[in-house]
Formats: C-alpha cells, sequence, structure tokens
C-alpha cells in the first residue's frame, strides 16, 4: 500500500472541539473523524451533544467505540470555568489511558445582540459579548499552561475563532470589533506563553449555518452581493483552514481570513 504521510496526520490523535455540536465546529467534528482522529466535542446541553453523536455516527457508521466522546460544559460560568475545566481534561486523559489531548479547536460562540452599538454599551452588555468568545479561550489557555493534560510539543495546537469585525468595522459594532481584534492579540501573546504548543485564529465571514438559515432571504443575497465570489461559504470550505492548524506544525501565531473577499470589496 502507497503511503498516506499526508493523509494520516491525525491517525489516532486525540481532538477537542468546543462548539462542535453545530455550524463551523460540526465541519470540523466531521473533519477530524475522516482523518482518523479520536474526537471529542464539548457543549452544554447534553441532548444536542447526544444529537450531535448520532448524526456522526449514522454519517460515519465505520466509526469505532470510544471514537467519539462528550463532554457537558456552559461557557458561560466563567466563575467555575477553569475547575470545570481542570477536571475534564484529567478525565479525557485518563478514560484514553493516558494519552494526552493534542488539539484544541475553539468554535464556541453565542448570539450577538449589537444593539444600537455605543449608545448601548453598558459593562453587562460588553461582558456578554466577551464571556464565551474571549474569556473562555483565556482559560482553557491558563489550563492548558498549567496543567499535563495536552501534549507539551509543536505537533500540538491550540485554535480559537474569531471573526473581521477588526479589519472591516460596521456600524453599531463597535464592541464586536474590539472583541474581534482582542483575539488577534490574544493568540500572539498565547504563541510565546504555551510555546512549544501552537496558538492561531481563524477569522471566518459569513457561512451556511444554523445561524445564517435564520437570516431573512433579503438579508442573505445582500450578504452574498456584498463579496468577491458572490456567494456564501459551506461550512466543509473554513473546516479546511482548522485542518491547516492542526497539520502544519511551523504554523504559530498566525490568522486565517476566510470570507469569500469580503473584506477586500
Amino acid at each position: 500500500m502507497s503511503q498516506r504521510k499526508f493523509l494520516n496526520k491525525l491517525q489516532d490523535k486525540l481532538v477537542l472541539v468546543f462548539g462542535g455540536t453545530s455550524g463551523i465546529g460540526y465541519a470540523v467534528a466531521e473533519a477530524v473523524l475522516e482523518h482518523g482522529a479520536k474526537l471529542i466535542i464539548s457543549g452544554s446541553n447534553p441532548d444536542k451533544l447526544d444529537r450531535t453523536v448520532n448524526r456522526l455516527r449514522k454519517s460515519y457508521p465505520d466509526v469505532k467505540d470510544g471514537q467519539i466522546v462528550t463532554l457537558v460544559n456552559d461557557l458561560t460560568q466563567i466563575d467555575i470555568l477553569e475547575n470545570r475545566l481542570r477536571e475534564q481534561f484529567h478525565d479525557v486523559v485518563s478514560e484514553n489511558g493516558g494519552q494526552k489531548i493534542d488539539h484544541i479547536v475553539y468554535t464556541a460562540g453565542d448570539s450577538l445582540n449589537v444593539g444600537n452599538g455605543i449608545s448601548d454599551a453598558d459593562i453587562k452588555y460588553i461582558n456578554s459579548v466577551m464571556t464565551v468568545r474571549a474569556y473562555a479561550p483565556i482559560f482553557i489557555a491558563k489550563v492548558i499552561a498549567t496543567s499535563d493534560f495536552v501534549s507539551k510539543s509543536a505537533a500540538t495546537s491550540f485554535t480559537i475563532t474569531s471573526g473581521t469585525a477588526h479589519i472591516r468595522p460596521r456600524k453599531a459594532w463597535p464592541v464586536v470589533s474590539m472583541l474581534s481584534g482582542a483575539c488577534q492579540g490574544l493568540v500572539k501573546g498565547l504563541a510565546y506563553d504555551l510555546a512549544p504548543i501552537r496558538v492561531n485564529v481563524v477569522n471566518p465571514g459569513l457561512f451556511q449555518t444554523e445561524l445564517a438559515s435564520k437570516w431573512p432571504a433579503s438579508a442573505l443575497e445582500k450578504a452574498k452581493g456584498d463579496t468577491l465570489t458572490k456567494k456564501i461559504g459551506q461550512a466543509e470550505d473554513i473546516a479546511e483552514a482548522y485542518l491547516y492548524f492542526m497539520k502544519d506544525a511551523s504554523v504559530d501565531g498566525i490568522s486565517i481570513v476566510s470570507d469569500n473577499g469580503k473584506v477586500l470589496f
């Protein structure tokens, strides 16, 4: 049989995906299964996690017993998040015979209510924007840095998800733009603090996900028109960015924009 040195880079690796029950995160979950990895999906809703596992098993009937496991974790409970993560990482490693986590992908997010922009800004609103999308990845990074549950090598990666609002702001989005820019700086700083573990960020535009399906048809058509490719990407397209960050052991502290050319339009 011919060699498979590219396709087998993730074979039997332990990959943890936060937000893997839908959208981009679900596409990443599919991708790592296709590459033969062991998949851990973290989400806040146990029923949704069960449905996700059933959906994946239906699509990939050759998945082995124990190849997909789930973690229930409410990322909005920021006061207890660090301890919760530490316990869960310990359990994951123990249940896999001491095998450490090889890759962590963070795609979790919640709905952003931009309101009237700066006119509506108060600390409650600012925290609501930042908690899941910025604060939670910080605590994940802290657990990585202060524990022995994640492999400490350049073959290991931590990839977070942000957006493009720091590149091309929109009216009423100053706090969202701040969030987007903060994630870029966070990744560069973490690349130093977590080295040799590699840390990178994916900046998506609008993709055809469950969230986008709730948009009015007119809004989706306008979104298409505001890109160079005149289309909305599929989740399996951008999943390739996360695979790249996992598989290229030399890429560190950078961002990838995947938005159908919207930032150039």
